[in-house]
């Protein structure tokens, strides 16, 4: 009973300073939301609404503005999509491959060759962008589909490397000792054990390099002057640039709902790999 007594006065400022970070927590999960919730609102609006009441809830609620702003940003959101769908499969393939390479594979100069590739890292990308552009441009793959296909490509798998290859050095030895008694062969131990061992690291590398290729703005915007093959981002800029030029967009409401649409695939995206993200960067600081 004395015990008990002398332990609750303790109890109690840990309780409060635990109180204290959770309201914190929720405070600054509210203002990183407020954004959002702006654009959400100003996605219904029309003209009038959208001068004089543009902070408040207008009723009634512009649905057709969804409908204006598809009509102009379909194009680029499946553009988008496939040039960001076929990168990512590129750089998951390359990844995985590089990460067992280097973590299970013996040859030599393998560590040097390994910080050789992370060092990639450290350079600024912005260094490279003009020899990246002359090189693409003496290729004639300028204005085409391959000029942000290939960059991400030969360029997201550095991290990837990074990422993989901690997560498959965390892979028990036993399980490929044990495949490769059965006589199973180097291919065979990367799709049959590594690949299904390493889909946290997978998911995490698929999130982080999705945004970044949607989110990719200056090198479409140089590297693309056809708008038929433009991405969103930079259709995005192009279309708040010229909004008054445009029917129904002088208001603005179709504008930020396009801007709404444009976020769904991320959304739906981190939806599906939500779980294994959160687990992939838990893992991921575990092993690192």
């Amino acid at each position: 009973m004395t015990t008990e007594l002398q332990r609750s006065p303790n109890r109690r400022p840990l309780q409060i300073s635990q109180l204290g970070l959770h309201l914190m927590i929720a405070f600054l999960l509210l203002l990183s939301l407020v954004p959002t919730v702006i654009m959400i609102n100003l996605s219904f609006k029309n003209g009038l609404q959208y001068r004089w009441e543009r902070w408040t809830l207008s009723l009634p609620l512009r649905g057709s503005n969804y409908l204006s702003a598809w009509d102009v940003i379909d194009a680029y959101m499946i553009n988008t999509v496939l040039v960001a769908v076929v990168g990512l499969a590129g750089v998951l393939i390359l990844s995985l491959i590089g990460g067992y390479v280097f973590a299970r594979m013996r040859f030599p100069l393998r560590e040097p060759l390994y910080y050789a590739i992370i060092a990639l890292l450290m350079v600024p990308w912005v260094l490279s962008f003009i020899p990246a552009y002359m090189l693409y441009n003496n290729l004639g793959l300028l204005n085409t589909r391959w000029a942000l296909i290939i960059p991400n490509v030969a360029g997201g798998p550095i991290f990837g490397i990074f990422l993989m290859r901690a997560f498959i050095t965390g892979i028990p030895e036993e399980l490929y000792e044990s495949a490769r008694c059965d006589g199973a062969g180097a291919w065979s131990l990367i799709w049959r054990i590594t690949f299904p061992l390493s889909l946290p690291g997978l998911a995490t590398l698929s999130v982080l390099n999705f945004v970044a290729e949607w989110n990719s703005f200056l090198w479409p915007l140089v590297t693309i002057s056809d708008m038929s093959k433009q991405v969103i981002s930079v259709g995005l800029f192009r279309l708040s640039r010229t909004t008054n030029d445009l029917v129904d967009f002088g208001s603005g409401g179709p504008l930020f709902a396009g801007y709404v649409l444009a976020s769904i695939p991320l959304v739906i995206l981190f939806i599906v790999l939500g779980k294994f993200y959160v687990e992939g960067l838990v893992e991921s600081g575990i092993k690192m």
